[in-house]
């Protein structure tokens, strides 16, 4: 399909255009044939039709009624042999589920978001392609720049691997930044609901990111209340964190 419609801010399109890059994707998603997939905003179906040469199912979740209609049309087959389902909505609002591999190249404007709504999902692998800012923070290690509140979340809940960076000019039309490809994978001893509990520690922590921790929190020892947070890992900040909502540490009294 000729992607020679207007653009659609309201939906933050940019297509990707280049075919190798969509290869490499679908490659790394590295699962059987026959393993159902979740795609998120097919677009014009560069991807989808990989999945399906692949051998996979699909089913693809977009949000604009003229690539639904088109890929509709374009799919006919797959879709009447069972292997192929087009489905209009919000992937924010789409009923969660139980998927072999997830796939998309996310609208820069709902990375966040859409890393989020994963942990509703119980799937074995994704493929994601994000800004390459926002990618850098989910793998961003203590004492790197991008190191943040977000690359905690994220590696708490998943193991992700930076597959190769995409330049802008993969792109129809081209964005004003580049991508990066980011392979996922959930991690099991994940204890969701204590994550959610942490995540206010964790952002005030980070917020005061310059502060030792032990003007931030009361009842540390010296040889970790005297360091700042980009000192310590994902874990780590998790177990202080755990300490604190049992009750074992308290907000300092200094703190405004």
């Amino acid at each position: 399909m000729k992607q020679d419609h207007k653009y659609t801010r309201r939906y933050g399109q940019v297509f990707l255009s280049d075919k190798n890059i969509a290869s490499l994707e679908v490659r790394a998603l590295d699962l059987p044939a026959g393993s159902h997939i979740l795609e998120i905003g097919p677009g014009g179906g560069i991807i989808t039709g990989l999945l399906l040469n692949s051998g996979y199912m699909v089913t693809a979740v977009e949000s604009d009624h003229r690539f639904v209609e088109n890929l509709s049309i374009r799919f006919r087959d797959e879709i009447q042999e069972s292997r192929l389902k087009v489905v209009k909505g919000d992937i924010l609002e789409f009923e969660p589920g139980e998927y072999d591999g997830i796939m998309g190249n996310v609208p820069y404007q709902i990375s966040s978001p859409i890393l989020f709504r994963l942990e509703s999902f119980r799937f074995r692998a994704a493929i994601l392609m994000f800004q390459e800012e926002f990618a850098q923070r989910l793998v961003a290690g203590p004492g790197d720049n991008s190191y943040s509140r977000i690359s905690v979340n994220a590696q708490l809940r998943y193991v992700i691997r930076s597959v190769r960076n995409v330049p802008r000019t993969c792109f129809t039309p081209a964005p004003k930044v580049n991508s990066r490809i980011v392979r996922i994978t959930p991690r099991p001893d994940a204890n969701l609901e204590e994550l959610r509990k942490a995540d206010p520690v964790f952002r005030d922590i980070f917020s005061k990111r310059r502060k030792k921790l032990s003007s931030i929190l009361e009842g540390l020892p010296e040889d970790v209340g005297g360091k700042r947070v980009d000192d310590f890992s994902p874990t780590e900040l998790l177990d202080i964190a755990r300490r604190y909502l049992n009750g074992r540490l308290s907000p300092s009294p200094d703190l405004p």
